[in-house]
């Protein structure tokens, strides 16, 4: 019986055969994705510290294998953008300004797939910036930047720079002068930064800092800083000058509820590296108050910033803070008319 079977079975077996797919050559020719790369905390800290100090600026330069192809840029004082080539064209517009423009960074955290700088950038104006002519002046100005690391490139950034102190120094008319810092230790605290305290842990100190947002402004309790920072804490506070000490910095956040009363902050994103703890806020606020030698306009604002806190025995002895000044300026400006045209960098 077999043999009458066996021309039947081989029918069907060439009939399977002409069914089941082909495989292009082309398919199989072509270059498998490349594994997507997961990088350690330390690892994305030199990643961003290159960003900074060590990248080309311009598409020929190691710039573009630093940042993704489809990066998302907060740019703070100028919207977002999206992808490489709409950001090395922003770009571009600060290099032109500033031809010999240099970062140093001067603060650098990372835990998980965010990481966050603390820089100072100095360049000399050769070029237009938001409408000034070149002044050939050099001037400095800080920032901070918070960074999302994707396969090993920055998928994502968040900054915040002293805009209207870099205007001022360029000569720009409105925007007020900010009276200079008074001059203190250059190394404050650092005995209590050397010496570990028991139950001391990341997450305790993010819990301390993130009072700092929730208690502090959006409360507007100013006694709680008595709790969480050291009584000698220095404060870099942004477009203000800096402050010593915490009776001080009661002083300077009391005046800035006497220009926004209801002013309330909401922590966006935090994260916490051994004894430093990066938040990023957004808040709003209504202009009842003196602000920068302005009158009070009644303007309903919104305002960004990040603020990075380093920490000592569950207690705050350092502080920065960058926000987006310029735009919360221009937003009371614009009360009165007097506000210059939003800048394009």
């Amino acid at each position: 019986m077999f043999r009458y079977l066996r021309p039947a079975v081989f029918t069907l077996f060439a009939l399977l055969l002409a069914l089941l797919p082909l495989t292009p050559a082309s398919a199989q020719d072509e270059t498998p994705e490349a594994e997507c790369v997961t990088t350690t905390p330390e690892e994305n800290e030199a990643l961003v510290t290159a960003y900074w100090e060590e990248a080309v600026w311009g598409k020929q330069g190691k710039i573009a294998e630093i940042v993704a192809p489809d990066e998302i840029h907060h740019w703070g004082i100028a919207g977002t953008t999206e992808g490489f080539d709409a950001f090395s064209e922003r770009w571009n517009l600060f290099v032109t300004a500033f031809p010999d423009l240099e970062f140093t960074v001067d603060l650098v955290a990372a835990d998980g797939d965010l990481a966050a700088t603390a820089w100072t950038a100095t360049g000399t104006q050769a070029g237009e910036w938001q409408g000034i002519a070149p002044t050939n002046k050099e001037v400095s100005w800080t920032g901070i930047n918070v960074f999302r690391i994707a396969c090993g490139q920055i998928a994502e950034s968040w900054g915040e720079a002293d805009h209207i102190g870099l205007r001022a120094a360029l000569g720009a008319t409105d925007v007020p002068m900010i009276p200079a810092a008074p001059t203190a230790d250059a190394t404050p605290l650092a005995d209590a930064a050397a010496s570990p305290c028991a139950g001391e842990s990341a997450e305790a100190n993010l819990a301390v800092a993130t009072r700092w947002t929730d208690e502090v402004w959006s409360e507007q309790q100013l006694d709680v800083l008595d709790e969480i920072a050291h009584p000698e804490i220095v404060h870099h506070g942004a477009s203000f000058p800096d402050a010593y000490g915490v009776e001080e910095i009661k002083q300077a956040i009391g005046r800035q509820f006497e220009a926004f009363p209801d002013m309330e902050l909401a922590v966006d994103s935090t994260f916490a590296d051994s004894d430093t703890v990066v938040v990023r806020w957004s808040g709003t606020g209504t202009n009842e108050g003196e602000f920068l030698g302005l009158p009070p306009s009644g303007q309903e604002t919104t305002l960004t910033g990040i603020n990075i806190y380093r920490l000592a025995c569950s207690q705050i002895i350092e502080s920065w803070s960058e926000m987006n000044g310029l735009a919360l300026l221009q937003q009371i400006q614009e009360a009165d008319g007097s506000a210059p045209a939003t800048p394009t960098a």
